[in-house]
């Protein structure tokens, strides 16, 4: 019996590489994930408070591993989890210490953050960082916050301010009603105006992102100033001066309206019949001036008879004197109604016709010229007859 425990304790300094830290670090029997094929994890946690080896590792508060070796490097304990083999632990997971019962016993849950869901798998020997891990309050922590709350805190002090409230309110109960019924009426007139607040925000947004992407150009600006602003500064004198002569023109340009007032309003009253008559032939004048950009043809006329981009068109240009006499000089000296008319271009004596406006000759003159006939004495006169006494 000697030689077998003898040789039991051997074999246990052998498997601790010769050293005990107690019972509680060897797998103790009924341990979940402490066999062979265990998937095993590491977790850096700030405060393990009284977590201990062979304390269950929890996923989905199931159990399914064990606290395995626990060692401190620079004030944070690397604690070494084992897990069976096919257990899940999510890639997002987090490590919290926790305590299962009031009676001390504490555990290690690896679970996502709150509100998200499991994403993916942790790889085998990975490390889960310290900034994902964290430790609930122990009842001891939360008994004596407790106990600070009650005894040193602010609750004793709840009649005191239960009761000047009361006072506070004691005699003014009319103006608190109309206090909150102005506050009912201003928070109605807030949410009626939601979607404007919204928008106003909205837009408040985007002249923050506007700026945010001028800000070199504003920091520029800003540069600027202090110099545009020196600039000023020295200009003074001649900006007062500036204003100084302006109000003296002011004054002056006052004291001539004042005096040629009465030559204005003159003339503004005898430009009235003027002014009238324009008014007048003011819708002839707008038809007119429609009318001249597309002489010699209307734009209703362009509009309903030209169908492309260009018309063919021959045009003659009539100025000869006796057109001009009877058409645009019409009314003047040199007017004539009765002028003989120049025929146009394919009437049918247009070919005949060989008046020259200029009055130059239209043919040169004829090499023969006919004889001119001799003059012929005329008849002797005859004396009339004498009238006689009693004759017609």
């Amino acid at each position: 019996m000697r030689s077998w425990a003898a040789m039991a304790c051997c074999a246990v300094l052998v498997t601790s590489g010769c050293s005990f830290d107690g019972i509680n670090s060897l797998p103790l029997p009924g341990t979940v994930g402490t066999g062979a094929d265990a998937t095993t994890y590491r977790v850096q946690i700030a405060n393990v408070g009284t977590l201990e080896s062979n304390s269950p590792v929890m996923v989905g508060d199931v159990v399914v591993g064990t606290v395995r070796r626990m060692t401190v490097d620079d004030w944070t304990a690397n604690v070494d989890v084992s897990v069976r083999p096919g257990v899940v632990v999510p890639e997002n997971a987090v490590a919290t210490v926790g305590q299962t019962s009031l009676l001390g016993s504490m555990h290690l849950a690896l679970d996502p953050p709150l509100g998200e869901n499991p994403v993916g798998r942790l790889t085998p020997g990975a490390t889960i960082p310290v900034a994902k891990t964290s430790t609930y309050p122990s009842t001891e922590q939360t008994l004596s916050s407790l106990s600070v709350v009650v005894n040193g805190g602010g609750l004793t002090h709840i009649g005191d301010i239960v009761h000047n409230f009361n006072a506070a309110l004691d005699g003014r109960q009319g103006q608190i009603r109309e206090l909150l019924t102005r506050m009912n009426k201003v928070v109605g007139l807030l949410d009626g105006q939601q979607d404007n607040i919204i928008a106003s925000i909205a837009a408040l947004n985007r002249l923050a992102g506007t700026f945010a992407g001028q800000r070199e150009v504003l920091t520029r600006a800003l540069d600027r100033i202090p110099a545009a602003l020196d600039v000023l500064d020295r200009q003074r004198p001649r900006i007062t001066s500036a204003l100084t002569k302006l109000g003296g023109f002011s004054d002056t340009a006052s004291q001539l309206i004042n005096e040629s007032h009465g030559d204005i309003v003159r003339n503004l009253q005898n430009l009235e019949p003027t002014v009238r008559a324009l008014a007048d032939v003011g819708p002839d004048l707008a038809t007119a001036l429609s009318y001249l950009p597309t002489y010699p043809y209307t734009q209703e006329f362009i509009d309903r008879g030209i169908r492309g981009d260009y018309m063919n068109q021959f045009i003659v240009f009539d100025f000869t004197i006796p057109r001009l006499k009877s058409g645009i000089l019409l009314g003047t000296r040199w007017g004539e109604p009765n002028a003989t008319m120049v025929p146009a271009p394919g009437d049918p004596w247009y070919s005949t016709y060989t008046r020259d406006p200029l009055m130059a000759p239209v043919t040169p003159m004829p090499t023969e010229v006919a004889t001119i006939p001799p003059l012929i004495d005329p008849p002797a006169a005859v004396a009339p007859p004498a009238l006689t006494e009693g004759g017609n």
